[in-house]
């Protein structure tokens, strides 16, 4: 979707990240409070990410949800549609703006990111929002690939149709981190405000990774969730926009 602001461009640098959690929810209880509470309250991993947009002159355009069920896709319509087509004056901190443009976009599902999944040794991917790992009481903002590719994994084994989720997950993870590997990369880190007290920093750019050994079987799946990795995000606070990822055709 788009934004136009009604005192001129949105300022990125006075949005906070929180702010795009605090939107979502107040446009989803003005449509439907049920479907906000249970959507509030759904653990993780929640069935979306967003990715906002921004220009060459960090003005916010808009932002892009990927939706992971049907439930998920029919509240977020039905609750951005109704704003959109009454064209109701929204704010993110003091910069009121509306929704000049919706869209929607089938993905693949599951079965088709399976069946197009090609066991390749290599999967580059382009981090396109700051991206970290929880750990311990901070973060980790590095692209070790057993962090990288278990949230994929989680969000996998929780929507993917019970018949394609992995029998044991737990092994494949243990495969992953001894056998995928960073072979290059151009990252740098970055700093986003959660909100005005709090700080994520994370890497973003370009990441090449390579499986030193592995079957067939393993290969597909982990291709499938470096595919998946587009629509779940990576890391910690997708929700909020980070650990943004597209895939890197070769």
């Amino acid at each position: 979707m788009n934004f136009q602001g009604r005192d001129g461009p949105l300022d990125g640098h006075q949005i906070f990240a929180r702010g795009y959690h605090g939107l979502l929810f107040n446009v989803l209880q003005q449509s439907d409070t049920t479907a906000a509470t249970w959507l509030h309250k759904h653990r993780s991993p929640k069935p979306f990410s967003v990715v906002p947009y921004y220009n060459l002159d960090g003005h916010l355009t808009g932002l892009r949800y990927a939706l992971l069920t049907e439930d998920a896709t029919d509240i977020f319509y039905r609750a951005w549609m109704r704003v959109y087509s009454q064209k109701q004056i929204l704010k993110l901190g003091h910069q009121p703006f509306v929704v000049s443009n919706l869209e929607v976009v089938s993905g693949p599902d599951c079965h088709r990111l399976a069946e197009t999944a090609v066991p390749q040794k290599e999967l580059t991917l382009h981090f396109l929002s700051p991206t970290a790992f929880k750990q311990g009481p901070g973060h980790l903002p590095l692209p070790l690939p057993g962090n990288v590719f278990h949230w994929p994994l989680r969000v996998w084994q929780a929507y993917a149709p019970p018949a394609l989720r992995l029998q044991m997950p737990d092994t494949w993870l243990n495969w992953c981190r001894q056998n995928i590997f960073v072979t290059e990369h151009q990252i740098e880190t970055a700093a986003v405000s959660i909100t005005y007290k709090e700080t994520f920093t994370g890497f973003v750019g370009q990441v090449t990774f390579n499986a030193y050994k592995g079957g067939q079987e393993y290969l597909r799946i982990w291709q499938t969730l470096g595919h998946l990795a587009a629509f779940s995000g990576v890391g910690h606070k997708t929700t909020m926009g980070m650990g943004a990822v597209t895939i890197v055709e070769n």
